[in-house]
């Protein structure tokens, strides 16, 4: 018995399905080598695993198909506003921007807003500290601000408070999301913001599901801090 040979058989057995799971893995092996015990089969897969023979998309979660990490890169407008109020910061500093859901999606939305989060204690003083730069600059817009203010402007910086546990993603001196607070986020913000600006979020999570290698089980233990993992497992699930 070869790992090639697993695989083939995993394969063919779950051809209409890009993930499977850890039970469904032991099940088919255990049905097609009964003598295999229980700690060999998960000896083989962690060996399917080292081969590049199966991905791991989460926890008990695998494909057949490699995906690249995802590994945004600021523009040079964000790189100079990050640079400009992180003095200000103590703590955590974290931006992303609508050209990274352009980048995702394959999308050409014109606005160019960036969302800055930093601690709840610290929100405050950053949005005094910012109000004399020349890009507007809101605090936790609720929707009337949104709609009547935020919408008018085509370049803007939002100010959240950070939650924690986010997943993040850090390059060099800058942190961002990643794709699974990435996904989180486009759902939070879905209606109120992204939606009327042109973002489609079946898109959006078509194309990074598709294109990178998204941690469901990280995904959703994010979506639950943020009391939405129903709602998006269930939106995943029709997608897959």
């Amino acid at each position: 018995m070869i790992n090639i040979e697993l695989a083939s058989i995993l394969r063919e057995h779950f051809a209409n399905q890009s993930i499977i799971t850890t039970k469904e893995i032991t099940e088919v092996l255990t049905s097609a080598y009964p003598e295999l015990s229980p700690s060999t089969i998960a000896w083989r897969l962690s060996q399917l695993k080292k081969d590049n023979l199966i991905y791991q998309s989460g926890r008990g979660l695998y494909s057949f198909e490699f995906k690249p990490e995802y590994k945004p890169e600021f523009s040079l407008k964000s790189k100079r506003l990050y640079n400009r109020i992180g003095p200000f910061c103590k703590k955590e500093l974290v931006m992303w921007e609508t050209q990274m859901l352009n980048d995702v999606a394959g999308s050409a939305v014109e606005r160019y807003w960036i969302f800055v989060s930093v601690s709840k204690e610290e929100v405050d003083s950053l949005f005094d500290n910012m109000l004399d730069f020349s890009k507007q600059t809101f605090l936790q817009p609720d929707n009337d601000t949104i709609n009547r203010y935020l919408m008018a402007h085509n370049e803007a910086i939002i100010i959240t408070p950070l939650i924690s546990e986010t997943p993040l993603y850090t390059a060099g001196e800058y942190t961002t999301l990643s794709i699974e607070a990435l996904l989180v986020n486009v759902w939070m913000k879905y209606e109120s913001l992204l939606q009327p600006i042109g973002f489609d979020i079946k898109v959006l999570y078509q194309q990074a599901l598709k294109k990178y290698n998204v941690n469901q089980s990280k995904l959703l233990r994010y979506a639950a801090r943020r009391d939405k993992r129903k709602e998006i497992n269930e939106f995943i699930k029709t997608l897959l």
